[in-house]
C-alpha cells in the first residue's frame, strides 16, 4: 500500500468521524432544546392555571359581594319588593321550579330497561 493511498484512507476516515461527531452533537443539542421547551410549556401551563384561578376568584359571587359591602357602594342585593311575578295564560301565577315537578323514583324491571330506551311515563308523553 502506498503512502498516498494510506493518507487518503486516513483523511476519509477522519472526515467521516468528524461528520458523525457533529451529527451526534446536533442530536444532543436538539434533545436539550426539547427539554427546555417542555419545561417552558409546563411553566406556562402553571401560570395559565394560576391566572385562570385568579380570574375565577375575582369573578366569584362571594368576592363581588364582599367587595360591594366593603366599598359601601350604592348597589344592593335584590329584596322581596324587587321580584316580579308574572301571570300565565292559565291564570296561575308562575313560580320558580313550577314547570319541573320532582320526579318520583323510577321502578323499572331489568327486562324492561333492556328492551326500552325510555321509561313508561316518557313513552306516554310522546
Amino acid at each position: 500500500m502506498s503512502l498516498a493511498r494510506f493518507t487518503r484512507y486516513i483523511i476519509s476516515a477522519t472526515l467521516i468521524a468528524l461528520v458523525y461527531i457533529h451529527m451526534q452533537m446536533q442530536i444532543i443539542d436538539l434533545a436539550y432544546q426539547g427539554q427546555r421547551k417542555e419545561t417552558q410549556i409546563k411553566d406556562l401551563t402553571d401560570k395559565n392555571g394560576h391566572a385562570f384561578y385568579a380570574i375565577a376568584r375575582l369573578k366569584s359571587a362571594n368576592h363581588l359581594g364582599q367587595k360591594m359591602l366593603a366599598e359601601k357602594s350604592s348597589m344592593q342585593f335584590a329584596g322581596a319588593n324587587d321580584i316580579v311575578r308574572v301571570a300565565t295564560p292559565d291564570g296561575k301565577e308562575s313560580r320558580p321550579g313550577a314547570d319541573y315537578p320532582l320526579q318520583a323514583k323510577k321502578k323499572t324491571g331489568a327486562l324492561l330497561s333492556l328492551l326500552s330506551l325510555t321509561t313508561q311515563a316518557e313513552a306516554r308523553n310522546r
